[in-house]
């Protein structure tokens, strides 16, 4: 009984410091990602959102930080098909994907 303990406490700890390890590794690398809301957004971004997501739902958005530049990231709904699309920080589309 003690050796199950034992084993599930070394296993939790080894889960503990893996996750810690990729979180740490992201941040090392210099991203970062943060859900923001349409109206936290910067308003050439806001403009474009709402120009190519017109009569879908917006399920999130992403404020994604990678070496010094800021990217958007944009989940939404339209016709039943979960689509991703990408802006840069004056409203420009980099990609889109089904």
């Amino acid at each position: 009984m003690r050796r199950q303990i034992a084993i599930g406490l070394v296993k939790g700890i080894l889960i503990a410091l893996l996750i810690s390890s990729v979180t740490i590794s992201c941040g090392m690398f210099g991203e970062k990602e943060t859900d923001v809301s349409i109206t936290q957004v910067p308003a050439p971004v806001r403009a474009a959102i709402e120009k190519v997501t017109a009569g879908s739902k917006i399920k999130s958005i992403e404020k994604i930080e990678r070496n010094g530049k800021v990217t958007y990231e944009v989940e939404y709904e339209k016709e039943g098909k979960e689509i991703e699309a990408y802006f840069t920080e004056d409203g420009a589309q980099v990609k889109a994907a089904q």
